[in-house]
């Protein structure tokens, strides 16, 4: 499974611009709660004067955040308010031993476009770019997430450890511990209540243990490379009530990168 480095960093002029970088990028085995710092391109979208958050979706540029076609529907310009920065959401200012965190940075969407394609009854091309009011101030606690530039077929490659980060019903981010599960396998285990198709790919849980995932699509299914963190993948469908192991259906991110680009490059 290799990224060539330079080309990564280099292959685009807007994205991928000190991207990835946490305390704990040389950890390849996190632990279930995340850390301070440890996932700050994690973006929490919210209803006016709502507590709970109803989509995720993750810092890709200081203006563009990544986010499903879905979560985009609900997302009103001018209205609804995006959260970069958090960590417990209990909290103004969250602190670990001598450590503590900058202000949660408080935006809101001055536009939203949806991919041309998307399809709400199969959720293919399920994913939106969400274009801040503001620049977000790049920080210890808020800064992009990268993307893996050039093409590769998950499926076909030995993968390093792949977490799906977001907040639950808990206060702090959970890290979930997946592995990929090959689509044919896929729809054989969510009883073919989904029809897969390009662009879409499978994991499920390693532990095969329940994940909460309600309020988690726009979530980054993320791997570590030379202590960098990329985007290989964006949580797009749950399964309600299904049993542990049940696979979760996730946005190729690889298959979208040239719309990516492009949006971003365009707005």
């Amino acid at each position: 499974f290799h990224f060539p480095d330079v080309a990564q960093l280099e292959l685009s002029d807007v994205l991928n611009k000190n991207c990835g970088n946490t305390p704990y990028g040389e950890d390849r085995d996190r632990p279930l709660e995340g850390r301070l710092q440890e996932s700050p391109w994690l973006v929490l979208f919210y209803f006016p004067e709502e507590q709970v958050n109803f989509c995720h979706g993750t810092l890709i540029t200081t203006k563009h955040v990544l986010t499903t076609a879905v979560c985009a529907s609900n997302i009103v310009p001018d209205e609804t308010f995006i959260s970069l920065g958090e960590y417990d959401t209990e909290k103004d200012q969250d602190c670990e031993q001598i450590k503590c965190s900058d202000p949660v940075q408080r935006r809101i969407p001055s536009k939203v476009i949806r991919h041309e394609q998307f399809d709400p009854e199969t959720f293919e091309n399920d994913l939106a770019m969400v274009v801040l009011d503001q620049d977000a101030l790049l920080s210890d606690s808020v800064k992009p997430i990268c993307l893996p530039l050039i093409k590769f077929e998950i499926g076909n490659v030995n993968l390093p450890n792949v977490y799906n980060a977001l907040w639950t019903s808990k206060s702090r981010p959970q890290q979930y511990w997946m592995r990929y599960v090959e689509l044919g396998r896929c729809r054989e285990l969510v009883q073919n209540r989904i029809a897969l198709a390009e662009g879409q790919i499978c994991a499920s849980s390693y532990r095969n243990e329940t994940i909460e995932m309600i309020g988690g699509a726009g979530s980054a299914l993320e791997v570590e490379y030379h202590n960098r963190i990329y985007q290989v993948a964006m949580l797009s469908i749950g399964i309600l009530d299904a049993e542990p192991g049940t696979p979760f259906v996730y946005v190729d991110i690889p298959k979208y990168v040239k719309w990516i680009h492009d949006t971003v490059k365009n707005n």
